[in-house]
């Protein structure tokens, strides 16, 4: 690590966005604690430090921060080994457009999906079947040419991603059409077999 500050994480375990930045937390090997939000009542220190109150919130020594993909960029800065970003400069700008993907279409598809019209427009709804689709067709091309998104390791455009795929994959009733998609399903099962996501689901007291 780079210095003894200490890091503290309020986050939900099931929230893929907190998902995000504790297995990059795990991928690096940096010790943390966890607290553990109830969404319905958050805790005072986070309403403090996020304006829209929300989890993650990451507070390292004096730096406070909020966003999943700011706090995994920030760890990455601040404790470079092992390394989730390319040096490359195109190739980082396609994590980053990987990562406003999720955030601006393919997480909002599978909420469609998934929550249906109690969360979502009777329209969307009708929609997201079409749309995870189109999503789904997205990252099998790139994942039918490299094992990660961006190439033969993983990165944050990886960690950003999966967690929405792999809550596609937990909907009732079942996306039928993932069966058809044999590199996402192979990217998914290495990912889930990695160190860092299983230790990233383990309780917390």
């Amino acid at each position: 690590m780079k210095d003894n500050h200490t890091i503290r994480l309020h986050s939900y375990r099931r929230c893929p966005f907190a998902m995000r930045v504790r297995m990059t937390l795990h991928e690096k090997n940096i010790p943390f604690e966890t607290v553990e939000e109830d969404l319905k009542n958050f805790s005072i220190e986070l309403r403090k430090h996020h304006p829209e109150a929300k989890v993650p919130v990451l507070i390292h020594g004096e730096n406070i921060l909020y966003e999943s993909a700011i706090i995994t960029e920030y760890l990455e800065d601040t404790f470079p080994t092992p390394k989730l970003m390319p040096d490359d400069p195109y190739i980082k700008a396609q994590m980053r457009l990987w990562t406003y993907w999720c955030n601006q279409h393919f997480k909002h598809h599978v909420d469609h999906y998934k929550y249906g019209t109690s969360r979502s427009a009777k329209e969307d709804v009708e929609n997201a079947p079409k749309m995870l689709t189109e999503d789904l067709q997205k990252l099998e091309k790139a994942l039918s040419k490299h094992p990660f998104l961006l190439g033969n390791t993983l990165t944050l455009a990886d960690i950003h991603v999966f967690p929405f795929f792999r809550q596609l994959t937990k909907t009732t009733p079942l996306f039928e059409p993932l069966h058809h998609f044999e590199a996402c399903q192979k990217w998914l099962e290495s990912i889930l077999e990695r160190p860092s996501f299983k230790k990233t689901m383990e309780q917390t007291s």
